[in-house]
């Protein structure tokens, strides 16, 4: 499998994880500066308690937002097992017709197959998730969700259709006369979490089942090569050699 990194986004988007951490540090540092030395400021008299605590609140609260999406960020684009490296290893071992594509237009991750694009939509909760009726349950801990270790779980069936939508788009743009095979996975890629899904639209699995439903029940007709060629052009996937195109399947 081809790996294709979009390293300037990671690293940009790294930087400004680290800029969020360290400033919310600072500004909560700076809230116990203002507790410790607040009455040599003069601001404990009668008169600027108020204002006191106006500042108290405001430093606090905007300290642990800012906190809150660092901690998001570095999870996405810090973290060693930041989404991107759990997906290389979970499709490690795939043929080089398939090229994951990382931080590229028109969507995060997304996996050029010889059949067709998949699209996925990840997330890192630990514990049980169920989908049933359409509708997503966690229990989810409210302090790790406010301490930013934890990202909401939301719903990624909605997310995952947006994306979804922003590739038909952009190769209708580029491919007109051509219809593409687009489809969408709802990847969970903590090690711990455990999967109660019900009948759903589109796949929800742990990052370590994705190869082999892709390899299995998963797996497409291959397009005619010359579809290929222009899907892979289209989305900005390496070219395959005429070798690589007639591996045997």
């Amino acid at each position: 499998m081809k790996v294709v990194l979009d390293e300037r986004k990671l690293k940009r988007m790294a930087t400004l994880s680290r800029i969020a951490l360290f400033g919310s540090v600072g500004i909560l540092f700076g809230g116990l500066l203002l507790t410790l030395f607040g009455p040599q400021l003069g601001l404990l008299t009668p008169e600027r308690s108020g204002l006191f605590f106006l500042l108290y609140t405001l430093i606090l609260f905007s300290g642990f937002a800012i906190s809150r999406v660092g901690f998001y960020f570095g999870n996405r684009y810090l973290s060693p097992s930041r989404p991107d490296v759990l997906l290389r290893e979970s499709l490690k071992g795939l043929d080089r017709k398939y090229a994951l594509l990382i931080f590229q237009p028109p969507t995060p991750y997304m996996l050029i197959e010889p059949g067709g694009v998949t699209v996925f939509v990840t997330r890192n909760q630990e514990g049980k998730v169920r989908f049933a009726n359409g509708k997503w349950q966690r229990r989810e801990s409210l302090l790790r969700m406010w301490l930013g270790r934890e990202e909401a779980l939301g719903d990624p069936l909605v997310e995952l259709n947006a994306e979804i939508a922003k590739v038909n788009k952009w190769l209708k743009q580029r491919l007109p006369d051509l219809t593409i095979p687009v489809r969408g996975i709802i990847v969970f890629t903590h090690p711990r979490v455990v999967l109660d899904v019900e009948p759903s639209p589109v796949p929800i699995l742990a990052a370590d089942e994705l190869k082999d439903y892709l390899r299995g029940a998963g797996r497409w007709k291959d397009l005619p090569a010359s579809i290929q060629r222009k899907m892979r052009e289209a989305l900005g996937a390496p070219e395959l050699t005429r070798a690589e195109h007639d591996q045997p399947k």
